[in-house]
């Protein structure tokens, strides 16, 4: 873990192994779970057949203010997110992803017939009693970050990754910059499916030093594919991407931090 304070908040951040595919407690002559390790709380807690490729369940930015308010960015509940019972995109590659993964998805067919194979998930943190969440009107001030000021601390957490059969990609990682006026996160689910659509689901929050609240907007985008405006340059950069892809669907909420003055 890695830790660093400024002001009133404490930032950890945690990057560990992917998740094992075998229950890592029980013994190695039996089937059973131990029921504690992070294979059967995925196991227990998800009602998904299968998981990304790669999980990172211990992988997580937590925030942490001296008067108790505290929210983080964490793989599991990013992934109960994830439709449990529908696809999201129902095409040739979603029976490719399926035929590359027969054998786990047979053994648990009965218990789910269909599911989101491509992991889109709408999730933007989880958030302790001490924050309150309500909608407003008022949007992060870009500009006020696009002023160049010392960058205290950075980071890039990836929680989840999966190439879809080599059909395209799906990816969470969230990152984090610290700055003397403030911290700025940004929560990104990416999907690319080759020759079918493109989506971003971002959720950005912005708090300036000194305040009692945030500001977070979460945004969802997406375009059908071949599109003759996206080179595959583009389409294989998601910062470019983000560029180019219009926001159509924004909400705005504000996060007041309860008991902090």
């Amino acid at each position: 873990m890695e830790s660093f304070d400024v002001g009133p908040w404490k930032i950890s951040v945690i990057k560990s192994h992917i998740l094992k595919s075998k229950c890592e407690g029980g013994s190695p002559n039996s089937d059973e779970s131990c029921g504690k390790c992070n294979v059967c709380r995925y196991s227990s807690e998800l009602e998904l057949p299968w998981l990304p490729e790669m999980v990172f369940p211990n992988n997580r930015l937590i925030m942490e203010h001296v008067g108790g308010p505290g929210f983080e960015f964490n793989p599991l509940d990013a992934l109960k997110m994830v439709d449990a019972h529908h696809e999201s995109v129902q095409v040739a590659a979603a029976k490719e992803w399926r035929a590359t993964r027969s054998e786990g998805l047979e053994k648990v067919k009965d218990k789910v017939k269909s599911f989101d194979w491509t992991f889109t998930t709408e999730y933007n943190g989880s958030y302790n009693d001490k924050i309150q969440v309500s909608e407003t009107d008022v949007g992060i001030d870009y500009e006020r970050l696009k002023v160049q000021e010392r960058i205290h601390f950075f980071d890039d957490i990836v929680l989840f990754e999966d190439e879809l059969a080599d059909n395209g990609t799906a990816e969470l990682r969230v990152k984090i910059r610290v700055m003397a006026s403030g911290f700025f996160i940004l929560l990104r689910f990416f999907l690319r499916v080759d020759d079918v659509i493109v989506r971003l689901n971002d959720t950005r929050i912005y708090h300036a030093a000194g305040t009692d609240h945030m500001i977070r907007e979460f945004s969802k985008r997406e375009v059908k594919l071949p599109n003759p405006q996206l080179s595959l340059s583009v389409l294989k950069d998601i910062n470019k991407l983000s560029e180019v892809l219009p926001h159509t669907n924004v909400t705005k909420h504000k996060l007041v931090l309860l008991g902090v003055e």
